[in-house]
């Protein structure tokens, strides 16, 4: 592991503006270089000052322009572009400095949309290391205390990108064959979609859909597994060292996103993947990346995760007996 910035006193700024998973996963570099300086969005700024070897943080705020951005970053001794966007490129012609960037590998990303092509390609953090210098450090990177009570369950339903989301009749299903208590998990503007899965769900569920991250770090502290699409919050929990299962459908766990200790449910169907990041509805209109994945393999992929071993009972479930369910169904 790099020693750079904690050793040397030398600072590096890094610049990564967007969006949730994307700064939540530069928690390996922070980690590694230490002593950095942060340029993000407002909405990220409580996140970036919580990352490992982070010192200070430089918030865009909204309306902001680059140049008034510029004036408010202090000196560092090298700077780390992880967007490679266009206004972070602006930002670091402003700034004037030497700049290590990022590869987006953007051709490649097409062409598996286009081409379907199944090579694997660099995962973000791998990517981001890359840029920084350093090898990727031993996962978790932003590790939480683990205090919570046993069996604790969160569920993070939604996405910005609509077909990124397990249909609401799934987690419904899922949340009523959970014995133990379940968080869910969403940003400010999802909590009425979060009630309504409490709501058909007909048990408790404490819903977490805050402007910022305070209660959503003390419920990853509490929870022993968390379940989501390809989204942020899902990320969080990873990096934080939480059990994670990734339900992947219109985007792949080999594009990238996927770099956790945990395990991936999705289908393998040619379609696949439709898009690179997401979009509103399905291109071909069956949305059968989610709508094929059953609760029965959800609920295997947690037995796995918590349990390797298989001795662990979900809703009264043997795994073994779980899985032969699952078999003979299909």
């Amino acid at each position: 592991m790099s020693t750079r910035g904690t050793d040397s006193g030398l600072s590096t700024l890094i610049i990564r503006f967007s969006s949730l998973g994307d700064v939540v996963l530069t928690a390996a570099v922070t980690a590694a270089v230490g002593n950095v300086i942060f340029v993000t969005h407002r909405r990220y700024a409580d996140l970036a000052r919580r990352l490992p070897g982070v010192k200070a943080v430089v918030a865009l705020e909204p309306g902001e322009s680059v140049s008034s951005l510029a004036r408010r970053i202090p000196p560092s001794d090298r700077v780390v572009d992880l967007h490679g966007s266009a206004r972070s490129r602006a930002l670091c012609l402003l700034l004037g400095r030497t700049v290590q960037r990022l590869s987006t590998k953007g051709f490649a990303r097409r062409m598996r949309v286009a081409m379907k092509a199944p090579e694997r390609i660099e995962t973000v953090v791998e990517r981001y290391c890359e840029a920084a210098g350093v090898p990727v450090p031993a996962a978790p990177w932003l590790p939480l205390p683990r205090r919570g009570p046993a069996g604790g369950l969160g569920i993070v339903p939604m996405a910005a990108h609509a077909n990124k989301r397990w249909p609401v009749r799934k987690w419904v299903g899922l949340v009523k064959r959970w014995e133990g208590p379940v968080w869910a998990l969403g940003g400010p503007g999802e909590a009425a979609a979060l009630r309504e899965i409490q709501t058909q769900s007909e048990r408790e569920i404490e819903v977490v859909a805050e402007n910022g991250f305070g209660r959503t770090f003390e419920v990853l502290e509490s929870v022993s597994v968390v379940v989501g699409g390809d989204t942020g919050l899902m990320h969080l929990a990873a990096v934080c060292g939480v059990p994670v299962v990734g339900i992947y459908g219109p985007t792949t766990s080999s594009d990238g996103f996927w770099c956790h200790p945990g395990i991936v449910v999705e289908e393998a169907l040619s379609c696949r993947p439709c898009t690179r990041y997401g979009g509103a509805v399905c291109p071909i209109g069956d949305h059968a990346c989610m709508e094929e994945i059953a609760v029965e393999a959800v609920l295997s992929a947690i037995q796995k995760v918590l349990d390797p071993v298989g001795s662990r009972v979900v809703q009264g479930m043997e795994c073994g007996e779980l899985e032969e369910r699952i078999e003979t169904a299909s």
